[in-house]
């Protein structure tokens, strides 16, 4: 058996043996229909086991063309074994076989220079990504070899590597892990292709870049990576074919590795020729290093007064206010010195997650330390591409809502306390009791009250103390025989597009004066409403009638308010308030909540509701098709 030996011309080269692949018929066409050939010896292929070793793998696919025009698909069913149902020899027939790896349906048949007439692709896309660390079951690269037989004879085929191998062991000098996604080979020699569009040269079984492709052939190759988390201090090995292709004195090749911390590289002159020959694979090394960038503190007006500069990082330390954007994390960040806008913050750098001061609690007066680069967008300065160091909790203890008012029947109602501290609470009338009565953090408070059998409505006061501070929960309990007193959200709409819509219904017999009334929108399970998401209600609302807040861009129903708090979606928890005074009065939806609620809907406030209530109770609503505008402006109360 013949054995071809290919040296190797490159950095720490390591030679692959390529042994012929005998292949030879393996008895009778199973009835005429499949004709099988074997490679019991082959070392050419996918599954690299080092320093030398390339074997077929179960279920590979080879191209073989018959008398230079027919081209046929032969599977590795088993072991060694090729078989086709395409080609079946005749007796007596001189048959010549070229045969490619891998597969490509892109070969048909050979032109009269003795090339295949259509291009193949190399890297292939079987070889263009690595899926995990030191995958070399992906290896790969083109291979061919020809031969000839008569009739049934089975074929003796050298086949041979026209591509070359490069193993990348690549160091992660992180103090962490890092993800590599990508890792590119180039060099700046002229008239050096490493990839693309080529035909196979059936005569001397070299590669040619395709007439037609030609400038699809490129002197770079990429390999994508999936799944290529590489921890701190650890190594891993990355496999890239390539065309055969030289790296004169003088010129360069540059490898570089794409991750989530940025891309690093690394270019190398060579001071004598290098050849990256075809059937060789060539070691080689690359690492990302960890650079250990003094990042400047700074005061905000140092910030402020530094130049526009994508690559500097700075540390601001200051306070959190006037979160915009929770989602992205738009804050103001304020110390004794100025404020500055934050446009968007991760939890690390180069990260891209989200929602990442609500993950972390972060609530506007925390004190907070981040890094990013100076930035400007029109006239306004911005911390861009910032990313979370630390940050110190203020003491808070948050109580919502703060009124309430039920029904004469004895029942319960809740309100929520939102806290990092301890608190116990108090209430003004021993009757009307609380649970829990105290506790620490975060806490939902069960009311429970007698029936109010007295002509008067009765009003019981719970007092919330905390290191932070008192807070107040006012509940008014009615009588039998209350008349409606005070305004409430009578209709929500959220429709197609920008159709949004709140409807606010006076019940009482006079005219009010809106002046002390205002609505909130609580975006993505806030429990503070954006400042830019408040409507402070003005003039006045006659008695039995309502007043209608669209957004902005709404259409079906233009005789509405543009409200600012009509900016919701259903999405994320948006809760909707109606405060008087700046004390919550009436709801829509869940305040603090994150789940998806009210989308694509109408809904109506039932007609025997006659008082608005500070906790969501979805009983008291009626549910229609959304962009039903039937019954906006105007509500029905028994």
């Amino acid at each position: 058996m013949k054995k071809l030996l290919y040296s190797s011309l490159a950095i720490a080269a390591m030679a692959v043996s390529c042994q012929e692949a005998e292949l030879e018929n393996n008895g009778a066409a199973n009835n005429g229909e499949v004709f099988r050939i074997e490679a019991p010896i082959s070392e050419t292929k996918t599954v690299y086991t080092p320093p030398t070793k390339v074997t077929w793998a179960t279920g590979d696919e080879i191209t073989v063309i018959v008398n230079d025009t027919d081209a046929n698909k032969f599977t590795n069913s088993e072991g060694n074994y090729f078989e086709t149902t395409e080609f079946i020899p005749e007796a007596g027939t001189e048959y010549t076989y070229h045969a490619f790896y891998p597969y490509s349906s892109f070969v048909t048949s050979v032109d009269e220079a003795g090339k295949t007439d259509t291009w193949i692709s190399v890297p292939s896309t079987a070889s263009a990504s690595q899926n995990g660390l030191n995958s070399t079951a992906h290896v790969q690269g083109v291979l061919y070899g020809d031969g000839t037989a008569t009739g049934t004879e089975a074929p003796v085929i050298d086949m041979k590597h026209l591509t070359a191998l490069l193993k990348i062991d690549v160091t992660n000098n992180y103090s962490e892990a890092i993800t590599l996604r990508s890792i590119t080979v180039s060099t700046n020699a002229a008239g050096q292709y490493l990839s693309g569009r080529f035909d196979v040269n059936l005569n001397d079984g070299t590669l040619t870049p395709n007439s037609e492709q030609v400038d699809r052939c490129v002197s770079s190759s990429t390999l994508g990576i999936s799944d290529g988390i590489l921890e701190a201090g650890a190594t891993a090995s990355f496999y890239l074919s390539t065309t055969e292709f030289t790296v004169p004195v003088g010129s360069t090749l540059t490898i570089s590795a794409e991750s989530d911390k940025g891309t690093a590289e690394d270019v190398r002159t060579y001071q004598q020729e290098m050849a990256f020959a075809a059937g060789t694979v060539n070691n080689t090394t690359f690492s990302f290093e960890n650079p250990e960038q003094t990042i400047e503190k700074l005061t905000v007006a140092g910030f402020l007064a530094k130049p526009v500069d994508e690559t500097v990082f700075y540390e601001l330390t200051g306070t959190v206010e006037n979160i915009t954007n929770d989602y992205f994390g738009n804050f103001n960040l304020t110390d004794e010195t100025g404020t500055v806008l934050v446009y968007g913050i991760s939890s690390s750098k180069g990260a891209e997650d989200k929602n990442v001061l609500s993950t972390l609690g972060i609530r506007e007066g925390d004190i907070i330390t981040i890094c990013g680069t100076r930035g400007e967008y029109g006239s306004t300065i911005e911390v861009m591409d910032a990313y979370y160091i630390s940050h110190e909790s203020v003491p808070y203890c948050d109580v919502t809502p703060s009124t309430l008012s039920v029904e004469a029947a004895e029942g319960t109602t809740t309100f929520t306390i939102k806290s990092n501290e301890s608190w116990s609470i108090e209430s003004s009338n021993s009757s009307y009791t609380v649970s829990p009565a105290s506790g620490e953090g975060d806490a939902k408070i069960t009311v429970t009250y007698p029936a109010n059998e007295t002509d008067e409505a009765i009003t019981v006061t719970f007092i919330v103390t905390s290191d932070s501070g008192e807070k107040t929960v006012t509940l008014t309990h009615r009588t039998a025989i209350s008349e409606p007193n005070e305004l409430f959200i009578s209709e929500y709409i959220e429709g197609s597009s920008s159709e949004k819509y709140i409807e606010i219904y006076n019940p009482t017999n006079n005219e009010i004066n809106l002046d002390s009334y205002s609505v909130e929108c609580y975006a993505n399970g806030k429990n503070t409403p954006n400042s830019n998401n408040i409507h402070k209600l003005t003039g006045s609302i006659a008695a039995k009638s309502t007043i209608v807040l669209r957004n902005s861009s709404a259409k079906l129903y233009p005789d509405a308010v543009v409200s600012n708090a009509a900016n919701f979606n259903g999405e994320g928890g948006d809760a909707i308030s109606l405060s008087k005074n700046g004390n919550i009065i009436d709801v829509w939806g869940v305040i603090g909540s994150t789940e998806d609620y009210g989308k694509d809907v109408t809904m109506r406030r039932n007609p025997d509701v006659k008082f608005p209530s500070a906790t969501f109770n979805e009983s008291e609503w009626s549910t229609f098709e959304k962009d039903d505008i039937s019954d906006l402006g105007k509500h029905t109360m028994n």
